[in-house]
C-alpha cells in the first residue's frame, strides 16, 4: 500500500451499518437469494435503480417493486421489510471514524448506493453521519455503483487522484470497478476489517 493515501472512502450498508439484507430480501421474494447475488439483483432491478438514483419516491418505488418481482405481500409489509433491511451501526463504526478523525491525515468520505428512506434513518440516528466529512450517495449523482462514472464523480469532487484513495465496500463488483479506475480498494465486512487493514499498513 503506497504511503500517499489521503482519502478513505467507505460504503455504508454492510461496512459501517449492519444490514439485514439477505433476511429481508428472502422474505420479500419468497425465495433464498445467495448473498453474493444480492448486489447484482438489487442493482439491476429497475425499481431499485430508479429509487436509489432519485427518480421514484417511496410510495412509487413500493408499487414498482411489487410489480417488478410479483411480490405477494401488502404494500405496508413491503415497506416494513424494506425499512428493516437497515440495521444498527456496527459496534466499532463510531470508534473507528473517531480515531481516524483524530489522526488527522485523511479526508473521510462515504460512497453509498442508498435511497431517501434509509438515508433519513441514518441521518436521524446522528451517529456516523457527523463523522463523515464528505458524504456522497447514488442520490447525489443519479448513478449507482459499480458504474465507473460515480467513482469518477467522487474523485472530481474530492479533487483527488485515484491512487490517493482507499475505498472499502462489501460488494466485490463495486471493489473491482474502483480498482479498474486505479483506486486502492478492498472488500470488507465491517469496521473491524478496515481497522485491521489500516493497522497492517501502518496507516492508523
Amino acid at each position: 500500500m503506497p504511503a500517499t493515501i489521503k482519502h478513505l472512502i467507505f460504503d455504508m450498508g454492510g461496512v459501517l451499518v449492519r444490514l439485514q439484507w439477505h433476511q429481508q430480501v428472502t422474505v420479500l421474494l419468497g425465495r433464498d437469494v445467495p448473498f453474493e447475488q444480492i448486489h447484482a439483483l438489487w442493482g439491476n432491478a429497475r425499481s431499485t435503480h430508479a429509487f436509489e438514483t432519485g427518480r421514484l419516491d417511496f410510495e412509487a418505488f413500493t408499487d414498482a417493486l411489487i410489480e417488478e418481482f410479483g411480490l405477494a405481500l401488502s404494500r405496508d409489509e413491503v415497506q416494513h421489510r424494506f425499512r428493516a433491511m437497515l440495521d444498527n451501526d456496527f459496534d466499532d463504526s463510531v470508534p473507528l471514524l473517531t480515531d481516524l478523525n483524530a489522526d488527522g491525515r485523511y479526508t473521510l468520505s462515504l460512497l453509498s448506493n442508498t435511497n431517501p428512506c434509509h438515508l433519513a434513518m441514518v441521518k436521524e440516528r446522528n451517529t456516523i453521519w457527523p463523522l463523515i466529512e464528505r458524504p456522497f450517495t447514488s442520490l447525489d449523482f443519479g448513478l449507482m455503483k459499480p458504474d465507473p462514472a460515480i467513482y469518477q464523480a467522487v474523485l472530481d469532487a474530492l479533487n483527488a487522484r485515484p491512487e490517493e484513495c482507499w475505498f472499502f465496500d462489501d460488494g466485490i463488483h463495486n471493489v473491482e470497478a474502483a480498482r479498474a479506475l486505479g483506486m486502492n480498494a478492498e472488500q470488507v465486512f465491517g469496521p473491524n476489517d478496515i481497522r485491521s487493514l489500516l493497522t497492517h499498513h501502518r496507516l492508523l
